[in-house]
């Protein structure tokens, strides 16, 4: 007996159907497809198509991560901040004497 071959598409556009008729026989009798064929190809394309969701990143999730952001670019500004008043501060008597 000779296997047969059946395209990509056409396993695709059968389960497509499959989903879209109440009698998969009648289906598989249209398309000259045995039955189990068909229910065996739905199962292959639910496991393939079908990955797992990924969890969505909640927006508490994305303003603690900006606020975090924000805090660090601020700690940074005031350690600049404080350098530049030290430096300034510093002052060997020549500015204050006018």
């Amino acid at each position: 007996m000779k296997k047969r071959y059946y395209s990509p598409e056409l396993k695709e556009q059968a389960v497509r159907l499959s989903y879209q008729r109440e009698n998969i026989k009648e289906l598989a009798d249209e398309m000259g497809i045995e039955v189990q064929r068909i229910y065996k190809w739905r199962r292959a394309a639910k496991t393939t198509t079908s990955p797992k969701p990924e969890k969505p990143i909640p927006d508490d999730a994305l303003e603690l991560k900006r606020l975090r952001k924000a805090l660090k670019e601020k700690e940074l500004e005031l350690e600049i901040l404080k350098k530049a008043v030290h430096i300034f501060s510093k002052s060997d008597g020549k500015s204050m004497d006018l």
